[in-house]
């Protein structure tokens, strides 16, 4: 039900009730012109005298009657001038004032949420549909999305009606959660807009139609001052507009969700099964035995899974595919359907490979076996022989004076193994291919320039920034008592596999000579010596990865590459280095797709949405490479990216909800009240029922002003009436 009536009376026009004082007009000519007596002794008044002060009651009465009448005639026009209005709780009873009305509608995912046949969401435009048409004529109505981010549908207010719902007709819940810091800052625009432009809208209601969900009504605002300004912000809110609250959610709503998507291995391959985790949870109170997981690959159903989710838990479940072709793939997984269907979704774009590309670069190329820089790295990279169909990476050994003659992009990742030095035109060719998703591993060696590698590589204010860590002096040679590894517990993904296997060699692996490292934050130090010294840093560099060894990849500083530690590592360095074009390809509901292309020059990428038509979006080349940017992810699945000429291919990218929002939690108006709107006066009321009510349920009424006008009309008749009367009886 809705609340009781709470009438507050205002004036659209306060000014004209200055006119009031026009009241006392008939009193005044009452009294000027009452009539001047002269007594003069005659015998013939003394009688008349007698006889008047018999009626002298009754007439006074009669002339104080008229007096009143007129009086109250007066001040009836003056009020009807001035427009008086009430309003109940925030839906109109009577509205005679132009009053702007601000309809924030809650767009996260959770008001997709279906109830009796019905989404939240569409009650809330069933609501938004009656309080419109509810509304007085010469009010005005904008909208907008409580989403993140922020969406002003209409900004402007609109006084058609009918123009007005059909844009409420055409917004959509997204699936994305909810910024309300940032939606109070659009509506404090639009109100500050609205009072510039149109001051005949003397009036504000702002009216919030949301399920009430914790996760957007109790943001995380990280410091004092983000909580200061919040709250000052609902304060200037509620002082400037009436504030209405319409609750449409449900308490208890059991809610699963598919929360994780991955591929156990860091690259997927032609010929071979591809483990592929998917994680789930239960956010309902309710246990979830033999729940059905659904793995599709490329739209069509590959296998099933199930698993037993233990309410408000947790539950993983591993399903296997062995592709066929190259490419990107679609991979999807789906949970059984409950009453939010969003987040029963996960997708994932899959490149499969029928091999790996690795250029290694040789800094120091020698005539005999296993002298060069990369001799034992690419026995590393495939054991079985760069030719052989079994291996899954293809190494491909070139000088250093090729790297500007090749195109790099083709490789999955580059190895730079004891190269001296770089040119400006070489870092920011490596630097657009790690940046556009590239690994890129660096191993040192005698012909390293640290000051170059450091210059060129690792300028800190301007320039490249691609190295995972400065280069300082080299350490003192130990070929007596070498340097041993330190694991670091072995959190590391590259140095992982060895935990718990002491006979692989890795800690007891000799290096006589490395080069100091200096690793700066987000830097991960891998591996690192028992000096204390960092062996293997590791750093994300825009879509890619960028990986540096101390030592060198051949035998000439250490005895690594023939001890049983050096091809797993090796082996792990590479799928460390290509991670990052796996990871490039999926993001979350809100965020920025975007990539860079080394070498791209002036190009049109075009975006193909999950729903909606393909979007045109032009790739701006910058210092050797192509940078290019999609700020419309809005939908969950996938997206398909075409690069137009010259490089004409096709990509996927996945696109998942943030699962946070299917948390269903509420919170209470008591919360609202007291812990998210302290100070703040807001009114509240049950959404749903007065959603689902009956058009009479809200009686629409004409406004006070006509009823005023009226009572004038009938007062004017009653005065003209009652004084012919008066004027005949007293003749």
């Amino acid at each position: 039900m809705l609340p009781p009536f709470l009438l507050l009376a205002f004036f659209n026009h306060p000014a004209m009730l200055a006119w009031l004082a026009a009241a006392a007009a008939p009193l005044i000519i009452h009294l000027l012109s009452r009539r001047r007596y002269r007594e003069t002794q005659w015998a013939a008044m003394q009688y008349l005298l007698a006889a008047a002060r018999k009626n002298a009651r009754r007439i006074r009465i009669e002339q104080w009657l008229l007096l009143a009448v007129r009086t109250l005639l007066v001040v009836l026009v003056v009020l009807a001038l001035a427009e008086p209005y009430f309003t109940q709780a925030g839906l109109k009873l009577m509205s005679g004032g132009r009053t702007h009305k601000v309809l924030v509608l809650d767009a996260s995912y959770s008001m997709a949420y279906i109830n009796n046949d019905k989404s939240r969401f569409d009650r809330a435009r069933e609501l938004a549909t009656r309080i419109v048409g509810d509304s007085s004529q010469g009010d005005g109505f904008t909208l907008l999305l409580l989403a993140s981010p922020p969406r002003v549908v209409v900004g402007t207010p609109v006084f058609e009606r009918q123009d007005f719902l059909e844009e409420l007709g055409n917004v959509r819940v997204l699936d994305a959660d909810a910024d309300l810091p940032g939606t109070l800052a659009k509506v404090e625009q639009v109100l500050t807009m609205a009072h510039r432009e149109y001051p005949r809208l003397a009036h504000d209601e702002v009216y919030f139609l949301t399920d009430l969900g914790r996760n957007t009504w109790m943001p995380d605002l990280r410091g004092a001052t983000a909580v200061t300004d919040f709250r000052a912000r609902g304060e200037r809110l509620a002082s400037a507009a009436t504030l209405v609250v319409a609750d449409l959610g449900q308490d208890g709503a059991e809610n699963i969700a598919v929360t994780g998507l991955r591929p156990l291995e860091p690259y997927a391959a032609l010929a071979r099964d591809t483990p592929l985790e998917a994680e789930l949870h239960n956010f309902g109170r309710q246990q979830r035995p033999r729940q059905l997981v659904e793995l599709f690959v490329d739209g069509r159903r590959a296998g099933e899974s199930r698993v037993d989710l233990p309410a408000n838990g947790t539950a993983t479940t591993a399903l296997n595919y062995r592709f066929d072709t190259p490419g990107d793939h679609t991979v999807e997984i789906r949970a059984a359907g409950d009453s939010l269907d969003v987040d029963n979704h996960r997708w994932l774009a899959l490149p499969v490979v029928s091999h790996l590309r690795v250029l290694c670069i040789n800094g120091k190329p020698a005539g005999g076996d296993f002298q060069g820089a990369t001799d034992y790295l690419v026995v590393a990279l495939a054991p079985n022989g760069p030719t052989d169909e079994r291996s899954v990476i293809r190494p491909e050994v070139m000088t250093e004076r090729a790297l500007l003659e090749t195109d790099i992009d083709q490789y999955d990742c580059v190895f730079l193994c004891n190269v001296a030095q770089f040119t400006a035109g070489e870092a920011r060719l490596l630097d657009a291919y790690v940046r556009g998703g590239g690994g890129l591993v660096v191993f040192l060696g005698d012909q390293v320039r640290p000051e170059n590698y450091n210059q060129q590589l690792a300028a800190k204010d301007d320039g490249v920034q691609l190295l995972a860590a400065k280069l300082g002096q080299p350490a003192p040679l130990n070929r007596d008592e070498p340097y041993l590894f330190n694991a670091l517990g072995y959190q590391h993904p590259i140095v992982a596999p060895f935990r718990g296997r002491d006979r692989a060699g890795l800690l007891t692996t000799p290096t006589y000579e490395y080069i100091k490292l200096q690793p700066e934050q987000p830097a991960k130090v891998a591996l690192a010596f028992t000096t204390g010294d960092a062996a293997i840093v590791e750093r994300r560099v825009g879509a890619g990865r960028s990986i540096v060894v101390a030592t060198t990849a051949d035998a000439s500083w250490t005895g690594w590459p023939m001890w049983p530690s050096y091809v797993p590592v090796v082996q792990e360095l590479v799928a460390a280095a290509v991670r990052g074009r796996l990871e490039e390809r999926s993001l979350q509901v809100g965020q920025t797709l975007s990539g860079t292309i080394a070498g791209g020059g002036e190009l049109v990428v075009t975006v193909e949405p999950p729903v909606g038509e393909p979007q045109a979006v032009r790739a701006a080349a910058d210092d050797g490479a192509s940078h290019w940017a999609f700020e419309g992810v809005d939908r969950s699945g996938m997206y398909g990216v075409d690069f137009g000429p010259p490089l004409a291919k096709h990509e996927l990218y996945a696109a998942n909800v943030d699962t946070a929002e299917s948390d269903l939690t509420r919170i209470t108006l008591d919360d609202l009240r007291d812990d998210v709107w302290p100070g703040v006066d807001f009114e509240a009321f049950d959404g749903r029922v007065a959603a689902e009510e009956p058009s009479s349920a809200i009686v629409r009424q004409y406004a006070l002003h006509h009823w005023l006008l009226y009572a004038a009309l009938a007062l004017l008749l009653v005065e003209t009436g009652l004084a012919s009367w008066l004027g005949r009886r007293a003749a």
